[in-house]
């Protein structure tokens, strides 16, 4: 009974099919919340992983200690709420977004995501450089679609000159056309 708080970094939330095949479930960075939460549904399943990307930390926590460090400190109550609240506000309009939008939207939204964790300047041109290694196939899985389909979208984003990447990286080279994209 522990749950874990990402403190630096990324972590992918992986599981195994029944296939076999290991897929991507989340990527969560900085602040985002993974494990048995005694207050909310599991984010954690029992045959998932979470696995570090590049440098990380993650803050291990068992349900005694939450509520010894949580006791009286409403500061500290209140932060926890408000990391857990932004947490299951994503993963609503990620559910919301999975369920009703066109697949360009889904890979815009979460290509915004991904900036939001840790986006930086490009070191290869105008724009920013998502921070995450997140293949075509890793894509797909989190957007509920087919890596072919995927990868035809994201070609349409390098046509479009709203993206660049290679195998290392992903560069949204303007962000707000991405944002706009999102809005239509």
């Amino acid at each position: 009974m522990k749950f874990y708080i990402v403190d630096k970094g990324f972590v992918r939330l992986t599981s195994i099919q029944l296939d076999g095949k290991r897929v991507t479930r989340m990527i969560l960075g900085k602040g985002g919340m993974f494990g048995q939460l005694p207050f909310v549904p599991s984010l954690f399943r029992t045959d998932e992983d979470a696995l570090a990307n590049g440098p990380t930390c993650v803050l291990e926590f068992d349900f005694v200690s939450m509520e010894e460090a949580l006791g009286d400190n409403t500061a500290a109550q209140r932060l926890l709420v408000e990391l857990l609240g932004a947490q299951l506000q994503m993963l609503s309009r990620r559910l919301q977004w999975q369920q009703t939008n066109p697949l360009d939207k889904r890979i815009a939204l979460v290509l915004y995501d991904l900036l939001c964790f840790g986006g930086r300047p490009c070191p290869h041109g105008p724009g920013y450089a998502v921070d995450i290694r997140v293949t075509h196939e890793e894509l797909a899985e989190i957007i509920g679609a087919a890596r072919p389909t995927v990868s035809a979208i994201l070609s349409i984003f390098h046509q479009e000159q709203l993206i660049s990447s290679t195998r290392a990286f992903i560069c949204v080279r303007n962000l707000e056309r991405l944002k706009h994209r999102l809005a239509y």
